[in-house]
């Protein structure tokens, strides 16, 4: 006889996939959330859309880049203003011996002071506002590394909630899927029991195409469907807290999966190179190191900049004062202690050293070597990430297909034999062995389908689609 009827997850290798799946999710921190539609008081009823949405909402990763954002974006304000006029002030305060103004008398100088020991108080003010006139691009490329900074973390975003819808659509299919498969095993065994009633009946009424141990034969079988529906239940609650804590619905808040199974709709698909060309336009990782790339070749230009001069106007001046000192006025001697002081003036700013912005270039050019590799690592690998998904596409397509009418053929074969059972005409072997095949066909469509699914939104996420 064949080998007898498996789980609903054929071997385990579906809710294996849950299971691995649920075990990361689960590690989420919860926060509180709302879905969107709801039946009765307290259980809601969540599509694919919503699960999503709410996750993006609450992920800590999310917040996370859009902290880092928010930094990238003070980064560009802080270039900007490296524009406009810079205000340097310092202001002093301090003890100074009191003094009059010196006398001359027969080509001497005289100092008509009372004691050096009269101290009195002075202070002053000096201040400087500059603004550059030209800096041979240092602020302007700083400017446009900080401007395509900024872009590369808003892609990043971008990225981040496409790993996310990804988790999430793992998660979906494998708690649907689980479902489906707990309802089919729950057919399966309602397929027994019915076989097992017409077989006692049939022994009482002394038919010879039964005999006793066909009856010991359905329970043997029986066992492998409760183990494949308690395998199938863990699955859905696995998956079922995992989205619950990814999604941020509190402990207490129920919700329902929108679809109660998988549909199968076979996706039209184009050529394959269509979906590289896509995934290598589109993906945000190419978008995020495009943006990082001329992120860095601005700031090796700018660096580059720090070897020549910058150019600025200045308004300058310097106010003091001494109460006890009488001040003079005479242009040729000055008083640090009572003047007013002010004026416009430009200058030129020329910073030199031994090696350190030879070594600071070197630094940044190394870093955009380092991008350009990384850019072309993603160009060979991304195709073929593409490439896999596309193929899966294609083979969970053909063998959903081919299980669904398996299924359905098996199940004919139940009918089949359940009705030449009864006339007389068929036996017990065969009607378990229909039994048996529809079971291993049903949970073969079962993970076909979920694999099915789970291939497509690979290659969604692949190509960097928001399927959302």
């Amino acid at each position: 006889m064949e080998t007898r009827i498996r789980t609903w997850a054929t071997r385990g290798r579906l809710l294996g996939l849950i299971g691995r799946a649920a075990a990361c999710m689960v590690l989420v921190l919860s926060v509180s959330g709302e879905g969107r539609a709801q039946t009765g008081e307290t259980r809601l009823v969540l599509g694919l859309p919503d699960l999503i949405r709410m996750a993006v909402a609450v992920s800590p990763e999310m917040a996370q880049r859009q902290s880092e954002a928010a930094a990238a974006r003070s980064e560009l304000a802080q270039a900007r203003a490296g524009y406009l006029p810079q205000f340097d002030s310092t202001a002093v305060a301090g003890p100074v011996n009191d003094a009059h103004r010196p006398l001359v008398s027969d080509g001497r100088i005289i100092d008509p002071s009372p004691s050096r020991w009269d101290i009195g108080a002075f202070g002053r003010l000096d201040f400087t506002m500059a603004q550059p006139l030209y800096t041979f691009g240092k602020l302007s490329n700083r400017r446009d590394a900080a401007e395509h900074g900024l872009a590369a973390q808003e892609v990043r975003q971008v990225q981040t909630s496409n790993e996310i819808a990804l988790r999430v659509k793992e998660l979906y299919y494998g708690l649907v899927a689980s479902r489906a498969g707990m309802e089919a095993a729950k057919e399966a065994g309602s397929f027994f029991d019915e076989a097992r009633a017409r077989m006692d009946r049939l022994l009482k009424l002394g038919s010879p195409n039964v005999i006793e141990s066909d009856v010991y034969r359905v329970d043997a079988y029986r066992a492998d469907i409760v183990r494949g529906r308690a395998e199938a239940e863990k699955g859905a609650n696995i998956s079922y807290y995992a989205l619950k804590s990814l999604v941020g619905l509190p402990k207490e808040k129920d919700f329902d999966p929108a679809e109660k199974t998988l549909a199968f709709k076979e996706e039209e698909l184009d050529r394959e190179e269509a979906y590289i060309e896509k995934a290598l336009a589109e993906r945000p990782e190419f978008k995020q190191l495009d943006q990082a790339l001329a992120a860095q070749g601005s700031l090796v230009e700018a660096t580059r900049s720090d070897r020549y001069p910058s150019f600025f106007a200045a308004l300058t001046g310097s106010l003091a004062g001494a109460p006890g000192r009488e001040a003079l006025h005479n242009p040729y001697i000055p008083d640090d202690f009572n003047h007013t002081l002010a004026g416009v003036v430009t200058g030129v700013h020329w910073h030199f050293d031994f090696g350190i912005l030879k070594g600071r270039i070197e630094k940044e050019k190394a870093e955009y070597e380092r991008l350009l590799h990384t850019k072309s690592v993603a160009q060979l690998n991304i195709p073929i990430q593409v490439v896999k998904s596309y193929q899966e596409v294609r083979e969970w397509r053909v063998a959903t297909d081919a299980y669904q009418k398996a299924a359905s053929a098996s199940r004919r074969w139940i009918v089949s034999a359940l009705t030449n059972f009864d006339m007389g005409t068929g036996t017990a072997d065969d009607l378990l062995r229909g039994i048996e095949r529809y079971g291993q066909n049903q949970g073969r469509y079962v993970e076909a389908l979920y694999n099915y699914h789970m291939s497509i939104a690979q290659l969604e996420y692949a190509m960097g689609v928001k399927s959302w």
